[in-house]
Formats: C-alpha cells, sequence, structure tokens
C-alpha cells in the first residue's frame, strides 16, 4: 500500500531518532583544597536508572605519590603529602552505566598551619631564639615575628626554630607570632600566639579585687577567705592549687533513698564550700555540653555516678573524658547506647543513631565545619558546611553496637545484662556490628573489628577532627568567663588544646588555665569597658546565682538547704535540664531590643524572661529578709559592724560582690537608700547591712557577671 509522504517522514525520524542520552555531571569541576581537609562532591545524573553514583581518584599520568581517597558518597580526603603533579582526578560514573563518567580537578595546597605555643615565652630587647610548636607546618614554613618573616628552620611538622631581634620599641608588648607555609598556598596561622618582650612579673600577686573577680571566673564567685588567699598567692599559682585538690564527693547514693534531694543539696554544700571550686565550676559546665539529664536518670543510683565521672575527668585528657563518657552506663542508658543491638534484616530492625548523633552534634564537633576561631567555614556560596550527614550517623550507629550495662559481680554477662551503674559498659561480641563503616573524613573502619577496637577508631576519629578544639573551647570560655569571646580568643583557646605546648592534644587542665589567664579574660580586672555595648561577661545562671551570692555573704551551707527550689524558681532545676540540649543554647542571642541592635550572644538569657526576672528579685529577697532554713545560715555581723558608717558600709558590699566595679550611679542611688534608713540601733545597722546587699545583688549589673 502506498504510504503518505508524511508517514515516510515520521517513519524515518523514528528510525534515526537517537536515543535518550545517558549523562553524569561533577560539580565542581575543578577546586583547590589544602592537605588536613575534605571536600564534599557532587554529581547529577540523568538517562540512567538507578541514579546512584561510585566515585574514584587518580593521579595524572606520570605523576608519582598518593591521591588521598574518596568516600562512597563523594567526600574526597587528601593524601598526607601532595604529589609530583600537585593535582589528583575525580571521576565519577552511574554504577548502571559505568562507561558514562564526568571528572574534576583537584589542586591540592599545603595545610592551615596551626601555632599553638612558643618557647620561651618572653624574650629581652635584641636577638632571640624560639622553638614554635603547633601543626600543619612543612619545609620552606616562615614564622612571623609581628608580621616580620624570621629566618626560620624547619624541624617536623610539629616544630620549627627561629631567630629574630625585638626592638626597644617592641618592649613590654605581646608581640603576635604566626606561622606561613609556603605555596601551594600560601596559608597562614592565626595570631593566636605571642611572645611579650621585657622581664614578666614573679610572684605576680593581685589587688583583693582582681582577685574576687578571677573567684567569679574560677570558682563559685568569691569569698572574702579565697579572695585574700588569691590575692596573697597569684592567679596561676591559684590555678596550680586547685589542680590538685582533692574532688569533693557526692552522697553515697546507698545512703540517699531514692529521691534526688541529698544529692542536688550537696550540690550547693560544695558549690559554696568545697576547696576544689575550680574542678566544680568546669565539671558543671561539662554537665553543660555532655547532658545526662535527671528528667530521666532520676535516681542518684543512676546520676551519681556520671557527676562524679564529670569531677574525675575535668583536668584530664579529652579524649579520656570521650571514652569515659561514652561508655557510662548512665549516659549509655539517657541515650541508648546500652543495650545497642545491630541490625536485624529479619525484623527490619537497624541500630539506634541517638548517641552517634549527639555525641558528634552536641558533645564534639557541631553541625558545620569551624575555623580555628570558631568562625563557621563557608562554600562557594557562602553557606555553612556541615560536618556530616545521615550517612554518617548511620555509620557511628553501628560502632557503638553490642555494649549494655556492666555485669554484677557475680553475675552471668548476658546480651541485655539488667542495670548496673558502676563501672564502664561491658561489650557482648556476637551483638556487635562488624561491619566496615565509613566515619568522618572519609575514614574506613574495616569489617570484622570488635565492639572495642571500633570504638577507639571512632573516638580517634571524632577526636581528632578540625572542629573539636574551637568547638569545646568556645562553649569553655562561655560558661567560665564571656558569652561573647572574640575570635582571637577563641584561637588561642583552640590553639592550646591542639597542642598543649609539649606536643599533647585535648589537655583540658592546659586549656582551662588558658581560659582564665588569657588577657581577653584578665581585660576586665581594671573596670568594665567604658564603651557601649560592654561585651564581656555573661548573666548568672540560676544555680550559679544562688552559690555565688551565698558565697559573697559568708553564709554556712549544710546538706539540709532547701536552695534546689530558689533555682527551680528562676528556671533551673539542678541536674535536669529539660533534654540533651541543655537548659540554654550556646549559640543563643539577645533579641535585638535589649541590646542597642548589636547581635550578642546570651546563652544564660534564653531562661529569662519578665516572670523569671521577677523571681530573681524574690529570691535574692528571701535570701536578704526572708528565712532560709538551718541549711543555710547567714550571718550579718561583719557588714552590720560597718553600717554606722553607710559609706563604708557601701564599699564592703561593693567589694564584696562587684570586686569594687559598681558605677558610680549605682553607688550613689545605693547610698542614698542606706542612708535614709536612721537610727543608731542594732536594729537598723542590720537593716541597713540588708538593704545594702538587696539593692547590689538585685541590679542588673551584678546579675551580669563581668
Amino acid at each position: 500500500m502506498r504510504r503518505s509522504a508524511a508517514a515516510v517522514i515520521l517513519a524515518g525520524l523514528s528510525i534515526w531518532a537517537p536515543a535518550y542520552a545517558q549523562t553524569i555531571t561533577v560539580s565542581p569541576t575543578a577546586v583547590s583544597v589544602p592537605l588536613g581537609t575534605f571536600y564534599q562532591f557532587s554529581a547529577t545524573v540523568a538517562g540512567v536508572t538507578p541514579t546512584t553514583v561510585g566515585w574514584t581518584i587518580a593521579l595524572p599520568a606520570g605523576a608519582t605519590g598518593s591521591p588521598g581517597t574518596i568516600s562512597a558518597n563523594g567526600r574526597y580526603t587528601p593524601p598526607a603529602a601532595i604529589p609530583s603533579t600537585g593535582t589528583v582526578i575525580v571521576t565519577a560514573s552511574p554504577t548502571a552505566a559505568p562507561t558514562v563518567t564526568a571528572s574534576a580537578t583537584v589542586t591540592l595546597l599545603n595545610p592551615y598551619p596551626t601555632l599553638a605555643s612558643v618557647y620561651p615565652a618572653n624574650a629581652g630587647v635584641g636577638p632571640f631564639t624560639l622553638t614554635l610548636n603547633g601543626s600543619g607546618f612543612v619545609p620552606g614554613a616562615q614564622a612571623l615575628f609581628g608580621g616580620v618573616p624570621l629566618a626560620t628552620t624547619y624541624v617536623s611538622t610539629t616544630r620549627l626554630t627561629a631567630t629574630g631581634s625585638a626592638t626597644q620599641a617592641q618592649s613590654g608588648l605581646q608581640v603576635p607570632l604566626a606561622v606561613m607555609n609556603p605555596a601551594p598556598g600560601p596559608e597562614t596561622s592565626a595570631d593566636a600566639v605571642s611572645l611579650f618582650i621585657g622581664t614578666p612579673a614573679t610572684g605576680d600577686k593581685v589587688t583583693y579585687n582582681v582577685a574576687a573577680r578571677f573567684l567569679d571566673q574560677a570558682a563559685f564567685g568569691p569569698d572574702s577567705i579565697t579572695s585574700a588567699h588569691v590575692q596573697a598567692v597569684g592567679l596561676e599559682a591559684y590555678l596550680n592549687e586547685q589542680f590538685a585538690a582533692p574532688i569533693t564527693p557526692y552522697p553515697d547514693p546507698s545512703t540517699t533513698g531514692f529521691g534526688l534531694g541529698q544529692v542536688q543539696a550537696r550540690f550547693f554544700t560544695n558549690a559554696v564550700h568545697g576547696s576544689d571550686q575550680l574542678r566544680q565550676r568546669v565539671a558543671f559546665a561539662l554537665s553543660a555540653i555532655m547532658v545526662a539529664s535527671a528528667v530521666e536518670e532520676n535516681s542518684p543510683t543512676q546520676l551519681v555516678p556520671y557527676l562524679q565521672l564529670l569531677k574525675k575527668d575535668a583536668f584530664v585528657n579529652f579524649r579520656t573524658l570521650m571514652e569515659d563518657v561514652t561508655l557510662n552506663p548512665t549516659m549509655g542508658e539517657y541515650l541508648d547506647m546500652r543495650n545497642n543491638d545491630k541490625a536485624n534484616p529479619a525484623k527490619d530492625t537497624n541500630a539506634n543513631e541517638n548517641y552517634a548523633r549527639e555525641l558528634m552534634q552536641l558533645f564534639t564537633i557541631g553541625l558545620f565545619q569551624l575555623n580555628q576561631d570558631g568562625t563557621l567555614q563557608l562554600d562557594g556560596s557562602g553557606n555553612p558546611i556541615p560536618t556530616y550527614d545521615q550517612t554518617t550517623i548511620q555509620n557511628f550507629a553501628k560502632v557503638y553496637t553490642g555494649w549494655t550495662y556492666p555485669t554484677k559481680p557475680g553475675a552471668t554477662p548476658e546480651k541485655h545484662n539488667p542495670p548496673y551503674f558502676i563501672g564502664p559498659m561491658v561489650p557482648y561480641e556476637s551483638n556487635h556490628d562488624t561491619t566496615s563503616k565509613t566515619l568522618l573524613n572519609g575514614l574506613v573502619v574495616p569489617a570484622g573489628g570488635t565492639a572495642r577496637s571500633d570504638l577507639k577508631a571512632a573516638l580517634d576519629d571524632i577526636f581528632n577532627h578540625q572542629n573539636v578544639a574551637p568547638f569545646i573551647g568556645k562553649q569553655l570560655i562561655q560558661h567560665l568567663v564571656t558569652s561573647n569571646p572574640s575570635p582571637a580568643y577563641v584561637g588561642r583557646i583552640a590553639a592550646v588544646f591542639s597542642d598543649n605546648g609539649s606536643g599533647i592534644r585535648g589537655d583540658l587542665q592546659a586549656v582551662v588555665k588558658a581560659i582564665l589567664l588569657d588577657p581577653e579574660a584578665r581585660a576586665g580586672d581594671d573596670g568594665p569597658s567604658l564603651t557601649p555595648p560592654d561585651t564581656s561577661g555573661h548573666l548568672r545562671e540560676p544555680v550559679f546565682a544562688v552559690a555565688s551570692i551565698l558565697r559573697g555573704l559568708g553564709a554556712v551551707v549544710n546538706d539540709t538547704n532547701r536552695l534546689t527550689g530558689q533555682a527551680t524558681n528562676l528556671g533551673q532545676t539542678i541536674f535536669s535540664p529539660p533534654t540533651v540540649f541543655n537548659y540554654f543554647a550556646p549559640g543563643y542571642i539577645i533579641p535585638a531590643e535589649f541590646t542597642a541592635g548589636a547581635s550578642l550572644l546570651g546563652p544564660e538569657f534564653q531562661l529569662q524572661s519578665p516572670s523569671s526576672a521577677v523571681a530573681r528579685t524574690n529570691m535574692v529577697n528571701t535570701f536578704v529578709y526572708g528565712g532560709l532554713g538551718s541549711g543555710t545560715v547567714i550571718d550579718w555581723t561583719a557588714l552590720t559592724n560597718l553600717a554606722a558608717t553607710p559609706q563604708a558600709l557601701v564599699d564592703a558590699v561593693n567589694s564584696a560582690f562587684m570586686y569594687s566595679q559598681m558605677p558610680a550611679s549605682v553607688q550613689t542611688q545605693i547610698l542614698s537608700a542606706v542612708n535614709a534608713i536612721t537610727g543608731t540601733t542594732a536594729a537598723v545597722y542590720k537593716e541597713r547591712a540588708q538593704a545594702a546587699v538587696y539593692l547590689t545583688v538585685s541590679s542588673a549589673y551584678y546579675n551580669v557577671e563581668h
């Protein structure tokens, strides 16, 4: 049959029309990546089903060296050294069409150098020789002294020596030091380390007021005896004493019954009177980062071992703390790592992801990649770079399978041991997932490992992640010193975390000392900033406010105190944050209408509201005028003896609670109120003393610790 011309044309089109194109594109097609970091590639597939992708890496033809590694999801990790050509080829192909490929070129750069410490820490005017410790140094690295290159000798990836000369004009100054790696790059370390030119004072005694302010950071507030001691021995000597002080205990759970009342009361007894003030402050800060809440762990048997662990580990290596927290049965119960079964395909169950997620998100590295000064790293579009993805969480979850409660003495180990909280959790190997696991930065834990070997690999992987130093360092600064540390402050502390000066990473004792002795921490010793807004300090959270007021008053507190209720009225029941996110978030921003438009972090302000502000004033009223019972006794004699001279009284209260930094306008108002209370009887003098304390401690200036 004769066909129409149109039919013939259509038939021809049908015969010659090509199949739908199979394509893949890789993004980006070219990128520079410093050693010691990683880069996440993405691929888009069209015309192929399924759209899953395989990744490979290779050196250009003729190149020598290692290309590095790339994970199944396209995360590229550079090698330890730059290959001969300085470039690597990353290739992606659809698993359903492996001959269809697309590639990207990676140009490798020298690593970001980190300068952690310098020896000696000071030098005189004239020639000097320095040893610089850190990480990421490469041959040809250059030490910079106030931006000026020094004659530098490369010793290793963690050490340089340098010589130079200081001028008379630099005498008495902290001159910043940095390290610049050569091309390809080049990259320069942050100015986190400096060299003091001159001879620092020895036996650094301080004024009483400097000592008192220091104790608002290194203790639960100042009291007269401890302030006088710090004044006599100096700040660093006091810290060294604190590092060696014996640990104040919590009551034995066998003696407390089922409620937490006695444990909570002991917290306040220890906070007011304990000799290990610094350890307590650091442990309290750690409890806000690595949360195991009494909302669920609500018996002394469950909670006390965890509280004691945080005290014991306050000054150890952070890697030790990570493992102790991970294997603590209280934490295991709170975040579901105990009795975490490996996947069972027959039952369609998978490993529990709870601890895997929170250990990274809240306890160690956070959600986004950070620079060493705590600022966000951004991609080419200006967006934060995630530290991990859901696949990473799932792989870590597999690591944490097979652990159960400690085996009770005399009992037989079981797959799921009954609850028992003395000692670390133990593995039940047949319940552990032995498949391979891909973790942070593309680290592959091979199949066949034990619960212990997999756990070690995982915790080491997290511990060595670049985020840990700024993530933990900044939060410890926020808890101890200021809600708004400068990036330079964070960078200096991160550098100490990365290397304590002896090549050790994660030394919490060195980190705490660096935080408290840092120039930014000490900058307010001579008075707060007069340029608004003053970003130093932080709001006294309720628990800290309770303890610091009582220490300032010289109160006598015992284990029958009812102080837990006072803090609860302000929104903070000790040991009982509502979720794993603590009582407040470290990144909470104070509403702009309260900060003259400035963007200021104020984590503790997340608990503040009009009603809690009234409750805080009412609490002070109870402390001063009400009865706290026999568990908390305040002796007004010392202040009453000064009340015949109102100015002397106000000066004493100013010194006790505000390190003599009370604004003149506040002093005038309080003095006026005290003078308005007339008479010469003991009752009048006590009333004056109480009024002076009430007006001081209920003021906004006191409640925002400077």
